[in-house]
């Protein structure tokens, strides 16, 4: 992601007393504020600053707070709505203390430990393996449906909407927030999101989304786009956190392929917001920005994100993670969690974000809390319940699904209840094209199915029932009018620019289309709503291309508009750039080290400053203009030494990388 800072100014505010530093761990050090209390992340506060504060008052915050700057998380989905901001600081006073002594300084909004949260999966349990895919057989009324022996009654009647034919869409989208994705396993690979926009591992944010190679969605503890990171386990297999794929695959691994097991949708687009680390943990700070990256997808991209996956919690409130929930909830994208393992009264001992509620901010609440019911229809020792806080219940108990590498595991818990409710909202959106999320709230909410052990400790006092949320009549909208006087226009080698005249009131995205000549149509990207502008970035050197663009919403597409009348354009053949030369760094009083090297190339269209840290990977710390010959590094811990180097980059590749310097931090 473009790491966005505070002001100029402000920053300058913030390093006056204290120093940034950029240090990520899968696993963060956790404390307790009081015995038996929530876990927050030790030595770290959330601070949200008012939209009129001065540096005079970001400074003394910082003072005495005895903050140092870690990050100032500003995703584009706050740019998008006008904000500044949260600020992200690391302290060195007790937490208690630290929020004590900022929270009511003019020009704080509010101060808040970085709480933890983890994920809500219970061992798995061989005992269920006769059983592993009850939770999507039907109760075989008033007819016998699928293969023999897949007849239950507290299941979620998938296969009766399978039977039915309605198996999904690749045209509904379902953010998974969570650990990451095994996005190659052979039943989700199908169904996994890949971004056209981004050329992988370049390290340019190709498509301008505000996120560097997000291919297959965003890892908010490395700012990344890597969202599978296989660690190894003890027998030297490699790993990653099997929870993410594990949810996943309930949601929407592939059906009727013939391997393995089949999601509540065969066909869908599932996409990753990676906050949850090997361990099974994850900060709110990062959860903040997996959110509001499907946020931003769908409002930049026009993606149709219709709900979350939310399949964690803990017991601590935090209003920053809760404005997040109510963006998403703005941009019409239901948040559906876990109610949590605790076995007790949501009512009485709230827990989050089960608890939330967005109607205040939203207009209505995107929250769905889902219990957990095993194959008899109790409700599972394990959830937590509440009359007016958990929504409904669904199957939790022996669930069988995907895990890393390749394979399948049985688990329980509400996080395994959550996906299905999930899957049966994204079912529901490919029928009811254009529904807002309220209404598939109610819809969902009204067709669950009673059931006596839910009774009194739920909302609906039921639960989900797939096939009569499907029964609901279809609808239909209208697909948008084409644009018109489609044109493009050559910038470079790896870039064309389009713009186009919008003749609809009511599409939620344009489709950006491209053949070489003599081949068929592809998927460039796409653009979210009331735009009319895309600069091609993926672009080859040495081409001729025709474009097409279409206006689309859940409704369908318009007929595409043809670019130039139908004529191509060339792009010129580009040669390498030149690798900068003279790299040299220079440690602030302070803090922070400035970069400065000489620019030896004509033709770069970025450069990419490179860090290292004693023995670990280089990584990319920043990517800036053409003609740039300086960066100041603020994100440096004192006394620490760092290395760095630089390369150019362009449309045919990278440079070859500028001489390796080094400086201590001051």
């Amino acid at each position: 992601m473009k790491t966005s800072l505070l002001t100029p100014s402000l920053v300058v505010a913030a390093l006056a007393v204290g120093s940034m530093h950029s240090a990520r761990a899968e696993a963060p050090p956790a404390i307790q504020l009081q015995a038996g209390g929530p876990a927050c992340v030790a030595g770290e506060i959330l601070v949200q600053f008012k939209a009129g504060v001065t540096d005079a008052q970001v400074a003394d915050a910082f003072r005495r707070g005895g903050l140092a700057l870690k990050k100032h998380i500003h995703t584009p989905a706050m740019q998008d709505a006008g904000l500044i901001g949260l600020t992200h600081a690391a302290t060195n006073l007790p937490i208690q203390a630290a929020i004590n002594a900022v929270s009511h300084l003019p020009g704080v909004d509010f101060a808040e430990p970085n709480w933890i949260v983890s994920s809500q999966a219970e061992s798995n349990d061989p005992s269920y393996l006769d059983g592993s895919l009850w939770g999507m057989f039907s109760d075989d009324q008033p007819f016998a449906i699928g293969p023999a022996a897949t007849t239950n009654l507290f299941g979620s009647q998938a296969e009766k909407v399978w039977a039915a034919g309605f198996t999904g869409s690749k045209d509904v989208f379902v953010g998974i927030i969570d650990a990451g994705i095994q996005f190659d396993h052979p039943d989700l690979a199908a169904n996994m999101w890949t971004n056209p926009g981004e050329i992988p591992g370049n390290g340019v944010d190709d498509d301008e989304n505000g996120y560097v190679d997000d291919v297959h969605g965003w890892n908010a503890i490395g700012d990344n786009g890597n969202i599978y990171a296989p660690g190894i386990d003890p027998q030297g297999v490699p790993y990653e956190r099997d929870h993410g794929t594990h949810v996943s695959g309930t949601v929407g691994a592939a059906g009727g392929n013939g391997i393995g097991v089949a999601g509540m949708n065969w066909n869908v687009s599932l996409i990753s917001g990676k906050f949850l680390g090997q361990n099974g943990s994850g900060s709110y700070a990062d959860a903040i920005q997996a959110i509001d990256y499907m946020t931003t997808l769908k409002t930049r991209k026009g993606l149709n994100i219709v709900a979350l996956n939310n399949s964690w919690g803990g017991s601590a409130f935090s209003q920053a993670l809760l404005d997040a929930i109510t963006r998403a909830a703005q941009a019409n994208i239901l948040f559906v969690v876990a109610a949590m393992n605790n076995s007790s009264n949501n009512d009485a001992t709230p827990v989050y974000p089960a608890n939330y509620d967005t109607t205040s901010g939203a207009g209505y609440d995107a929250v769905i809390a889902v219990a957990a019911i095993d194959q008899f229809g109790n409700l599972a020792s394990f959830s937590d319940y509440g009359l007016t806080t958990v929504d409904l219940g669904a199957p939790g108990v022996g669930t069988l699904s995907t895990v890393p590498p390749n394979s399948y595991a049985l688990k329980n818990g509400t996080s395994m209840a959550t996906p299905h409710v999930s899957g049966a909202v994204a079912l529901y959106a490919t029928t009811h094209p254009g529904a807002a999320a309220a209404q598939i709230r109610a819809d969902l909410f009204t067709t669950a199915v009673p059931t006596q052990s839910l009774n009194g400790i739920t909302v609906t006092r039921g639960r989900l029932d797939a096939d009569a949320l499907m029964s609901i009549a279809p609808t239909t909208l209208p697909a948008p009018a084409a644009p018109a006087n489609v044109q493009a226009v050559v910038i470079s080698g790896g870039r064309v620019d389009l713009n186009w005249n919008d003749l609809s009131g009511d599409e939620w995205g344009f489709a950006i289309e491209r053949a070489a000549a003599g081949q068929a149509y592809a998927l460039v990207d796409t653009v979210g709503a009331n735009t009319a502008a895309y600069a091609d970035r993926t672009a080859r050197p040495g081409n001729t291309y025709y474009y097409q663009v279409k206006a689309y919403n859940p409704g369908g597409g318009s007929v595409y508009s043809s670019a130039n009348a139908g004529f191509p354009v060339s792009t010129p053949v580009v040669t390498l750039p030149a690798a900068p030369t003279t790299l040299k760094a220079s440690a602030l009083a302070r803090g922070g080290i400035t970069l400065t090297w000489a620019d030896k190339s004509n033709n770069e269209d970025i450069f990419q400053i490179e860090r290292q840290t004693g023995a670990a990977a280089w990584q990319v710390l920043a990517t800036l203009s053409a003609n740039t010959s300086t960066y100041a590094d603020a994100s440096t811990v004192k006394l620490s030494t760092y290395a760095y180097r630089v390369r150019a980059y362009n449309a045919a590749g990278f440079s070859a990388y500028s001489n390796q310097v080094s400086a201590k931090a001051k």
